[in-house]
């Protein structure tokens, strides 16, 4: 999750800036052998602009890479949603799979590759100095990829202690206990629902109504709204890895939608993403987020997964997510730090 304190709240939706991708027309880029080879490295990577068509090939590498990177549901959320960096660029090796990508938005960058391949942190870390095109640019660097440090840091990034740390919060994957309070129910959404569906998300996260500190609330318009649409759930509901029995709702006594939950499970791994929650503001303080996410630990472990994660942080502008999740039995993870390049 990428948040910082100056952000209006309308841009977040479902823990996510939201950044509305303005898409590059397509077009590929030869690294030469020796732009490539930071340690001596002698492959080929290729460069290409990102468009939605190749989200499920980015989240198939993802998945090999996670927790040192993002969870392949979470591109699917981010890139469904349009909250995926404006401006993205794929890499692929020489036989064409994806090896990695990079992002970068108003100074907020991103990188991603596998653990061994200097050539692609080599290439990325390029496009990443190209694309801060001299401003101040921050990028998260995940601990087990020391080769995209030493790639960022030959260009001229620097730790940034001031950013914090890249955290996420973890639960092991399992039949756990619960309270839910009586006259609530939490099951699959319905396939006639989707009006009902998108309904909910936009009531859990219209921004006036989200549990900010008062300073940021502040400054909200109250016409603000979520941008989570039709089309959105449409799209989300095509992407890999979506399932409709791990897109949860509750129900509330009068039979209204209290709050949603998409559980985005990687088979292929036992690792799954809680991404997004939200709880319609007339039913929070009820324990029903507590709930979903417990219900989710269930769900997950009931098909063999083995941990659930949430994408969340320590931030003082927006504690409510990190504290709820706390007290529900998640525990930290230290994922990595944050770097920065540009003007002191």
């Amino acid at each position: 999750m990428t948040a910082e304190a100056t952000v209006t709240a309308e841009h977040l939706d479902g823990g996510h800036i939201f950044s509305p991708i303005v898409r590059i027309a397509p077009s590929l880029r030869v690294l030469s052998r020796s732009a490539a080879a930071d340690q001596g490295v002698a492959r080929m990577t290729l460069l290409e602009s990102y468009t939605s068509g190749q989200t499920t090939q980015v989240q198939r590498a993802l998945s090999a890479w996670f927790p040192a990177g993002t969870h392949p549901g979470g591109f699917g959320w981010e890139s469904a949603t349009d909250q995926l960096p404006s401006s993205i660029c794929v890499a692929r090796n020489d036989q064409g799979l994806v090896v990695g990508w990079a992002g970068m938005a108003d100074g907020e960058g991103r990188i991603e590759c596998g653990p061994d391949d200097a050539s692609s942190a080599a290439v990325l870390a390029d496009w990443l100095v190209e694309n801060a095109s001299g401003t101040t640019a921050n990028v998260p660097v995940y601990h087990a990829r020391p080769l995209v440090r030493a790639a960022l840091t030959a260009r001229g990034f620097r730790d940034d202690a001031d950013a914090g740390v890249v955290a996420g919060l973890v639960h092991p994957a399992g039949d756990v206990e619960f309270d839910l309070p009586d006259g609530y129910r939490i099951r699959a959404i319905d396939p006639d629902e989707d009006t009902a569906r998108v309904q909910v998300h936009r009531r859990a996260w219209k921004p006036l109504r989200m549990p900010y500190p008062k300073d940021i609330l502040g400054r909200i318009d109250p016409t603000d709204e979520s941008r989570f649409t039709a089309q959105a759930l449409w799209v989300m509901k095509r992407t890999w890895l979506y399932d409709r029995e791990l897109d949860l709702v509750i129900e509330a006594p009068d039979r209204s939608l209290a709050g949603c939950c998409t559980v985005w499970f990687d088979p292929e791994t036992g690792w799954a993403e809680i991404e997004p929650l939200g709880i319609v503001p007339e039913h929070r303080r009820l324990g029903l987020a507590t709930a979903l996410a417990l219900e989710a630990c269930r769900l997950v472990g009931a098909r063999g997964g083995h941990t659930v994660f949430i994408n969340s942080a320590p931030l003082p502008h927006y504690p409510a997510p990190w504290e709820t999740y706390l007290r529900a039995g998640f525990t930290p993870l230290d994922r990595g730090t944050h770097m920065t390049i540009g003007t002191d």
